[in-house]
């Protein structure tokens, strides 16, 4: 077991070397981003090479070996994959110091894997980061083909022994064998759909013994160990696997209210009335309430205008009023601008009902982010309802 010793340790050095390279930058930004995960699909072509654990030399027991696996991201931690490792195996035997035996097969193993990315669960989802740190957990079988070498050497050693006392060894063993696997990558992330990647795999045969046509004296189950260099590219979401979106800075209470548009309690319009123009006030109030990114709730900072509109309504009792709710074309898509304004407006009429205004007076409408208005770095104006009561 001395390899996979030293498989062990490889992977913990990893992973003290890679992930506290990635610690976020945030300190001393005036402006904070924050990222959301988009689930996608990926692919992977790999190459590399593969180990058998044996008696002979490593370099005896040394071949070529490859994978190509198709998966999906679940969230940022957490994806599911299947892999097909597949190429040549390679074993020995060794009667004495004069007599030496090698083999070889070709193989195909395919395997489903889940994959955890331990830089975005340890230290957060972060899709600038360049490079991060993985651990594997698989299980598949193995599917043996091509052992005409193999059964070939087994008479061979066989024949080179006293009737009855001959080792033990397996013809025939063509599987499919339980197999179980054990891995760790890493990822240099060339885009944010495109990675470049070693991956480190320990893999043991399950409930037997026969994968390598030797019985072990230990009645120790096969390993072997491979090494692949490959690269891997993503499907995103509307060709993204993630978004990017500025954060909102938080206003203090205190400072609110120099947020607030000017208001004027009435509003003078002119009537005609006999083509005699006639000047008449009609009571009215203006309000307009932002949101914060991706939020359709009334923020504690935008909760005075409620106030300001529910003790206007209840003072002029025959005003109606119109709430229009808008998102910002910067982020989000169509379908999901409408929607949230849509919430938007509907928590805003629900806060007044709840405040003692009927509902027959109240009328909503929602515009996704089709009538912004403002622009650059005053987008944030957009997530707005205007409340119009007269």
């Amino acid at each position: 077991m001395k390899s996979y010793k030293l498989f062990a340790t490889a992977v913990l050095m990893s992973f003290c070397a890679v992930l506290p390279a990635q610690a976020q930058k945030t300190a001393g930004q005036d402006q904070q981003y924050e990222y959301v995960f988009n689930p996608h699909w990926f692919i992977q072509g790999q190459f590399g090479g593969q180990y058998t654990l044996g008696e002979l030399k490593f370099a005896d027991l040394t071949s070529l070996n490859a994978q190509v696996g198709a998966g999906y991201e679940f969230n940022p931690w957490l994806a599911a994959r299947l892999s097909f490792n597949f190429w040549q195996g390679k074993e020995g035997f060794k009667k004495d110091k004069d007599n030496t035996y090698k083999w070889n097969w070709k193989y195909v193993a395919p395997s489903i894997d889940a994959m955890f990315d331990l830089s975005n669960a340890i230290g957060g989802f972060n899709p600038e980061r360049k490079v991060s740190l993985g651990a594997i957990v698989g299980l598949g079988m193995n599917v043996v083909f091509s052992k005409d070498d193999a059964d070939k050497t087994i008479d061979e050693i066989v024949a080179g022994y006293p009737a009855g006392i001959a080792p033990g060894f397996y013809k025939n063993a063509t599987g499919p064998f339980a197999v179980g696997r054990l891995g760790a990558y890493v990822d240099w992330h060339i885009t944010d759909k495109l990675a470049l990647g070693l991956e480190l795999q320990s893999n043991t045969t399950l409930f037997n013994d026969k994968y390598n046509s030797k019985a072990a004296n230990d009645g120790n189950w096969d390993w072997y160990f491979n090494g692949l260099v490959g690269l891997k590219y993503c499907f995103g979401k509307d060709g993204k696997t993630y978004e990017k979106r500025a954060k909102e800075k938080l206003v203090p209470v205190s400072e609110a209210a120099n947020y607030a548009p000017d208001c004027d309690p009435v509003e003078k319009i002119v009537e005609k009335v006999v083509e005699k123009p006639i000047e008449v006030t009609v009571p009215s109030i203006y309000e307009e309430i932002y949101y914060d990114i991706n939020k359709d709730q009334i923020s504690a900072n935008e909760k005075y205008k409620l106030r300001r509109i529910v003790d206007f309504m209840k003072k002029y009792p025959d005003t109606k009023i119109e709430i229009s709710s808008h998102a910002d074309k910067a982020t989000g898509t169509s379908d999901y601008n409408q929607k949230i304004s849509e919430r938007r407006a509907a928590n805003v009429a629900k806060a007044l009902v709840e405040a003692g205004i009927s509902e027959s007076r109240i009328s909503t409408s929602a515009h996704g982010s089709t009538q912004n208005m403002y622009s650059g770095d005053e987008m944030k104006l957009n997530r707005v309802s205007i409340c119009i009561a007269k």
